[in-house]
């Protein structure tokens, strides 16, 4: 990963939020950690995806990213139920 200072003005708009990607479980924790150096936590996505879970927040500049954690694999199947199966099977093919 590369930054660079840019000395033109900062884009009203952000082009590319980051994506952060934590261990199963450990998302909450991980929020609060950026919430104390200054992040803000608009909102969390929780049931919308099955196999993933993600807090969208904004650093003190206003620049939005994710902090996201997915379901391991083995649990994946269970969580879903055979309709979320089918449904992967039919959407691959």
């Amino acid at each position: 990963m590369f930054f660079q200072l840019e000395a033109a003005p900062r884009a009203e708009h952000q082009v590319a939020p980051w994506d952060l990607t934590v261990p199963w479980c450990s998302r909450a924790a991980e929020v609060e950690r950026l919430i104390g150096l200054g992040a803000v936590h608009p909102w969390d996505v929780l049931d919308e995806v099955p196999h993933v879970q993600w807090t969208t927040l904004t650093d003190p500049e206003g620049n939005l990213f994710c902090v996201a954690e997915h379901r391991p694999v083995d649990q994946q199947r269970s969580h879903d139920g055979p309709r979320a199966l089918r449904r992967e099977v039919s959407t691959f093919y």
